[in-house]
């Protein structure tokens, strides 16, 4: 008479990885006494009813009459084992392996045993064992996959639980587990193919766990639809579960977005900080404020302390359109707990607010608190460049290139503020040197460009030598390229230096070369046939300048006057009025002053 005890050992969803461990009552053993064969007859039955303290007193008193029965030693070991005494059921499975060597049953009972008490390398090995006496046990097969699955030798584990599913296809644990090792190897078809073939077990746990991995498999697999349908049927089956809660979640914002929020189920009635704020971000990174400020309130108010979760709270405030709640709310914190990072947010908000008094005061918190901290320095040089306070954002901006050297923001800053103060020596030597900080800076070529009215050809004649030695040294770099273009073309048309305007010419057919969508660079391009009388070309440049730009106020303007020099005057007329218009609409807004820098460089580098 036989019974397979199962016991079935649940662990979390996040590991996915639910254990059913067989532990078997029969041995072959040499003939036992009559008085040991009714003892165990009797045990086996009082096992079989879940009365394991009965079935060890019948154990014990036939263990008295009968020591080296290794028969009884394994009941007593799988009755130990079931009424919580691992240790004591460890030696009854060693004695039945001291008694019966050459038999598997007694190394599989204890690898089991094992299994169950995390002790997974000496399982491994104990099945090996009883691998080595029944080269056909699908006990010691599984028993092998599912310890190195445990270890995270998902590699390894494949074969062994390839031949336990071969042995018993359709068998849940084997099924489950052998999908779940594909998956970790990247062979999500063939796990979910497996998957396929299982029908989960009606309890809701394994249950739960097998539409987990289903759900996974499906994510691997880029079908979110599915993966969502075999999340919702996870956590109606689990409940209670805060990781399959968050995974729900995150797959219903990224299948359907903030939309379906709505259709979520309410979360389990007990979540940590650390699961709210998990939610909280999750639902803030995807579109759904609302429900972010809900997760982040609670936890900030189950840890008041945590500024991770302040910081992220005030920023959903602010998406959901409650700026002036996420300013008191900061407010208060860095009262009670003055943090840099906290100050420096607030005073952005209170910028966008209106409150340019106090977000520089806090902007000038968060130096003091963080003053190696180049992000703040340059928030708070940036706050008084808004308001064209541009010494004071020239003093700070100075010892951020001196503190943050290989930063091009600082130097594009700087160059800016000397702009503003009308020092534009200094705003090309500082917009020259964020280029070569940072050659791909469309920013940097944006300010150099933005530079050409107001220096001296002599001047720009100066900067050649650097601006020569930056191309070579950056050769594919559009922006660089440009930088160098644009300055040849300025000298060498003011100066009549032929050969500058050849080397201007490759420069800036180079910059249109790497970077074809680069507005400005064909802009330069155009003029610099137009220049040499070459109107087609410069047409062709010009066309490209509009249809990249439809409202590039200049591109328009040389387009109409190349039409009119090609006689092609119906045309130019069209063109030129679509320039007046453009020409207006810019001077109601913004022309060549230190805002129009600004809108080039701080948009794109804060």
């Amino acid at each position: 008479m036989a019974v397979r005890c199962t016991l079935l050992f649940l662990l979390s969803v996040g590991s996915l990885s639910g254990a059913a461990l067989g532990l078997q009552t029969t041995t072959r053993v040499a003939p036992p006494t009559e008085e040991a064969s009714a003892v165990s007859n009797i045990a086996i039955q009082l096992l079989a009813q879940n009365k394991f303290a009965e079935a060890l007193t019948e154990i014990d008193a036939g263990l008295r009459q009968a020591p080296s029965d290794a028969a009884l030693h394994n009941l007593r070991g799988m009755a130990l084992s079931q009424l919580g005494r691992p240790e004591e059921a460890e030696a009854s499975f060693r004695n039945v392996i001291r008694l019966q060597p050459q038999e598997a049953i007694g190394y599989t009972n204890l690898g089991a045993l094992l299994e169950r008490m995390g002790r997974n390398k000496e399982a491994v090995l104990l099945f090996h064992q009883a691998l080595g006496r029944a080269p056909t046990s699908f006990v010691a097969l599984l028993g092998i996959g599912t310890n190195l699955a445990t270890l995270g030798q998902y590699k390894e584990a494949v074969p062994y639980l390839e031949k336990a599913w071969a042995a018993h296809p359709g068998d849940f644990r084997t099924g489950y587990q052998y999908a779940r090792a594909l998956r970790e190897v990247k062979r999500p078809i063939e796990a979910g193919n497996i998957l396929l073939q299982l029908t989960p077990p009606p309890y809701s746990i394994p249950a739960a766990q097998f539409y987990a991995l289903s759900a996974l498999v499906a994510e691997d697999r880029g079908d979110d639809v599915a993966a969502l349908r075999s999340y919702r049927r996870a956590y109606e089956l689990s409940s209670a579960s805060p990781e399959l809660y968050i995974k729900l979640v995150q797959i219903t914002l990224v299948a359907g977005g903030p939309k379906d929020v709505e259709s979520l189920p309410p979360p389990p009635s007990q979540l940590s900080g650390a699961q709210h704020l998990a939610l909280g971000l999750l639902f803030a990174a995807h579109g759904a404020p609302q429900q972010a400020v809900t997760h982040l309130e609670e936890v900030v108010r189950q840890e008041p302390e945590n500024d991770e979760a302040a910081y992220n709270l005030a920023l959903a405030y602010r998406a959901a359109g409650e700026t002036k709640p996420a300013v008191e709310f900061l407010r208060g914190k860095v009262e009670r707990k003055p943090a840099a990072e906290l100050f420096n947010l607030l005073a952005s908000m209170e910028e966008e607010a209106g409150d340019y008094v106090e977000a520089v005061r806090h902007f000038q918190r968060a130096v003091e608190m963080e003053p190696h901290n180049e992000d703040y320095n340059f928030d708070l040089a940036s706050e008084y460049l808004a308001h064209d306070n541009f010494e004071p954002a020239r003093e700070i901006l100075l010892i951020g290139t001196q503190s943050f050297p290989k930063s091009g923001r600082q130097y594009l800053g700087l160059g800016i503020a000397h702009f503003g103060l009308r020092q534009y020596a200094d705003a090309a030597r500082a917009f020259l040197t964020a280029l070569e900080v940072e050659p791909s800076s469309p920013s940097a070529a944006s300010a150099w460009y933005t530079l050409g009215p107001f220096l001296l050809p002599a001047e720009w004649e100066g900067y050649i030598p650097r601006l020569k030695h930056l191309s070579e040294t950056h050769p594919t770099t559009a922006e660089v390229q440009f930088c160098f273009g644009t300055t040849l073309l300025r000298v060498g048309l003011a100066l009549d230096k032929a050969a500058w305007l050849d080397e201007s010419e490759r420069a800036l057919g180079n910059a249109v070369r790497l970077k074809p969508k680069f507005t400005d660079a064909h802009l330069e391009l155009g003029s610099l046939f137009a220049a040499r009388k070459q109107e087609e070309k410069a047409l062709k440049e010009f066309l490209q300048v509009v249809q990249l730009d439809p409202n590039s106020v200049a591109g328009q303007y040389r387009l109409g006057q190349t039409y009119r020099n090609l006689g092609r005057f119906e045309l130019a007329g069209e063109v030129l009025a679509r320039y007046a218009k453009l020409a207006q609409e810019r001077n109601d807004k913004v022309t060549q002053n230190s805002q129009a820098v600004k809108m080039f460089i701080i948009t794109d580098v804060r």
